[in-house]
């Protein structure tokens, strides 16, 4: 039965609300083996996080 580990990847919601993702470091993670699972968010509904796993 595989293992996951877990990490939280966190996104910059900005001043004004508007979210950035920054593809390249997501690219980047993804070739590391990490899959995005699931979005983190705050009580107003932005997205704050990004919730990947990979296997162990």
């Amino acid at each position: 039965m595989p293992s996951y580990e877990y990490r939280l990847f966190e996104v910059d919601t900005g001043v004004f609300g508007g979210s950035s993702v920054p593809v390249d470091e997501l690219n980047e993670l993804g070739a590391e083996g990490w899959e995005v699972v699931a979005p983190i968010t705050e009580n107003s509904g932005q997205t704050a996080g990004l919730l990947l796993k990979r296997e162990r």
